[in-house]
């Protein structure tokens, strides 16, 4: 059984080594074998002494002792290594082990370095359990988006995807750029577009950011636009705008939906609206807001934004086409022709119909 060294020297927990060494004298000159000759249990007592001397006058000893105690491995009551004796707390002597003796747990006071200490012990050991998985899951998934990402430069589409897979993970550092990757290869590279909702489901269920939602709301309207579900597609896009309103991309999503595919010219004409008043350089938005006054009769506005398209392209056929319908509805029908002979020599086939009719 161990011992509490601490009550075999006299002394309180937080006793200094200079109380120590005064009660280890003390003691020790008490039951020295010279002075205590035939004295079996004083010889005892000295050999205690010395052993509780030995491990408190030192300070790792001390230290490492302290923490068995303060962890309960160190039992806190007394008791001879001799078979045929007992150590009374109260005489401070031994006794033969025949007559009774009572296991009293005493209150044990530590000193507050010893506190501090143990218990930025066990923080350690607990931020240690917890921080390693997570470093290592953090490390696996920024390997595994780098070289999916290299892999995607390098046009190794199969290869990409494998590495961005094993980039999602728990407690990730890049699942939001993984899963957006992954999907923007599902739909460009492969056609995909249910695999890539998919992702983009799994991303939103792991997005803190706005910013990180909007761009994964605006792949799966995407999505849904490639699958011909056009009021969904809206509904996603909608969501988005009202996370991020200055988000131009999805204007211009939702007006392509409400022009070529809803025929609801006048909702196209306003989204296309927003996105220009929020990027002024938006060029296809002009050419679409023309198409969309064009359908509305609205002549003279379409002619604006089909100037201005043309102004940032000069070289897009189809532009070409409209303003040639545009000048034609105002009469000038040999302006007209021109921009249809410009559209036919740029490949468009409905203007090379046209300027077989209109042109001499």
């Amino acid at each position: 059984m161990s011992l509490n060294y601490y009550h075999i020297l006299e002394v309180d927990y937080n006793a200094s080594q200079e109380d120590v060494k005064l009660a280890y004298r003390r003691l020790a000159k008490k039951y020295h074998p010279d002075v205590n000759a035939n004295d079996d249990e004083k010889a005892e007592m000295f050999k205690l002494v010395n052993e509780a001397y030995k491990v408190l006058s030192d300070e790792d000893k001390k230290a490492a002792y302290d923490l068995r105690l303060l962890l309960g491995i160190q039992e806190d009551y007394h008791a001879s290594t001799n078979n045929d004796y007992t150590y009374d707390a109260r005489s401070r002597t031994f006794r033969p082990r025949y007559r009774p003796y009572y296991r009293r747990r005493e209150p044990v006071t530590y000193s507050k370095k010893t506190y501090v200490a143990v218990t930025a012990f066990l923080i350690c050991v607990a931020s240690a359990i917890w921080l390693v998985p997570i470093s290592l899951s953090r490390y696996s998934s920024s390997y595994n988006y780098d070289k999916g990402l290299e892999y995607y430069q390098n046009g190794q589409y199969n290869a990409a995807l494998n590495s961005l897979d094993r980039a999602i993970i728990d407690f990730g550092s890049k699942n939001i750029e993984a899963c957006l990757l992954v999907g923007t290869i599902l739909m460009n590279e492969f056609g995909q577009f249910s695999y890539a909702m998919e992702y983009a489901n799994k991303g939103l269920k792991m997005a803190k950011t706005d910013r990180e939602k909007v761009q994964l709301l605006y792949m799966k309207g995407l999505c849904y636009q490639a699958g011909a579900d056009y009021f969904a597609a809206l509904k996603q896009f909608e969501e988005a705008v009202l996370l991020w309103p200055a988000y131009d991309s999805l204007y211009y999503a939702m007006g392509n939906i409400y022009a070529f595919h809803l025929d609801n010219y006048s909702l196209a004409i306003e989204s296309y609206t927003k996105l220009i008043a929020l990027n002024p350089s938006f060029e296809e938005a002009y050419y679409n807001r023309a198409y969309s006054y064009f359908k509305m009769a609205e002549n003279e506005k379409a002619l604006l934004d089909v100037e201005q398209y043309m102004s940032f392209n000069n070289e897009n056929g189809e532009a070409f086409l409209l303003k040639a319908e545009l000048e034609l509805k105002s009469g000038n029908s040999e302006e007209a022709c021109a921009y249809f002979k410009r559209a036919s020599a740029l490949h468009v086939r409905e203007a090379k119909k046209k300027e077989l009719k209109y042109c001499p």
